[in-house]
């Protein structure tokens, strides 16, 4: 039987609680503090999810689904079959431990087609490179190769392909959402004084204030690896010879297509913990390692660094935690939105 809903919203499901020594791996992962964060807490679940491939690959036995091309669901037209809800059943499974049922999951690759939708609409590209750059994160953090990291995926049970197409979903989504409110994104200070107060704390902390710029190698979209390879030796050899900004950044200029950026001023306590720890190893004067970046080959000069006092607008766990918040409340409204304005037939 087909039918046709202006869909009402049912839930996205709980991702239940991990194992501890996974959760001290989430608390250090965080995309870099000089660009645009991905998304909301997806991404650290299924980095979860990915940490506990190996331990978890049980579930790469369980049966596929019997008709798992038939169709279940269309989003707006777009289908969503029986191996689809399968293959998500299986990667909460990964990230929860515990069995997801078929109508939760057929409900979040219901949000997830909404999202894919409306990041289309909004004229937000997501690049191949954006996606592996995070499944690479994820990878590095699990002190893994990205094709080792995959691997475990693949062997429990995860397809690959789908995998990749939930992070997609995600990176858009947060950029519809910087899209339709910019303003969700600013934290005021008076309301991280409020924080601070209920729990007894002072509005002030001490932090060490960095001088960094910013130098990208391009790299045009769609160039062979070759092309790829030359330019990281490049950015090696110029990482090398450096020494210090003002003195050397002319020879970051002198490299052809390349862009440098102005300098900028960052505080440790707003930076992840393990993008502070890398500028920890480096010294003033010298270059962080390059990092493949959607434009090219990323190199960050540390031009100094001191201690100075900061006040509350510094404290990045506050704004986290405000913003976090905010976050969740604007996507359920959203979603809800954008779900009731959409033609969802289940089968």
């Amino acid at each position: 039987m087909t039918y046709a809903c202006q869909g009402t919203r049912q839930g996205i499901g709980n991702a239940g609680q991990p194992d501890q020594r996974f959760m001290n791996d989430l608390k250090s992962i965080k995309m870099r503090a000089l660009r645009t964060a991905p998304s909301i807490g997806l991404l650290f679940a299924l980095a979860l999810a990915a940490a506990s491939a190996a331990t978890w690959a049980h579930a790469a036995q369980s049966p596929p689904a019997a008709g798992g091309g038939q169709v279940v669901a269309l989003v707006n037209g777009d289908p969503i079959t029986a191996l689809d809800v399968v293959h998500r059943m299986r990667l909460s499974e990964l990230m929860s431990h515990k069995p997801q049922s078929r109508p939760d999951a057929l409900d979040e690759m219901i949000n997830e087609k909404i999202k894919l939708q409306q990041t289309k609409n909004a004229k937000v590209d997501i690049t191949d490179a954006q996606v592996d750059k995070v499944v690479g994160g994820m990878a590095q953090r699990m002190s893994r190769k990205s094709t080792d990291f995959l691997s475990a995926l693949a062997q429990a049970g995860i397809d690959i392909p789908r995998f990749k197409l939930r992070l997609r979903a995600e990176l858009g989504w947060r950029q519809v959402l910087e899209q339709r409110a910019p303003g969700i994104f600013q934290v005021r200070d008076a309301d991280l004084v409020a924080i601070l107060m209920a729990r007894g704390e002072a509005a002030q902390t001490k932090a060490v204030q960095y001088s960094l710029q910013q130098i990208v190698l391009v790299v045009p979209r769609n160039s062979p690896e070759a092309v790829r390879t030359g330019r990281m030796k490049e950015a090696e050899n110029l990482r090398n010879r450096f020494s210090g900004c003002e003195q050397d950044m002319a020879l970051a200029r002198e490299i052809r297509e390349v862009v440098v950026k102005e300098p900028i001023v960052r505080l440790s306590t707003d930076l992840g913990v393990q993008y502070k720890q890398l500028l920890d190893k480096t010294a003033d004067g010298k270059m962080t390692p390059p990092e493949v970046i959607a434009t090219g080959i990323e190199l960050v000069a540390i031009c100094s660094r001191k201690e100075v006092v900061a006040d509350v607008s510094s404290r990045r766990e506050f704004k986290e935690e405000l913003l976090t918040k905010r976050l969740a409340e604007y996507e359920k409204y959203l979603l809800d939105y954008f779900r009731k304005q959409s033609t969802i037939e289940y089968r």
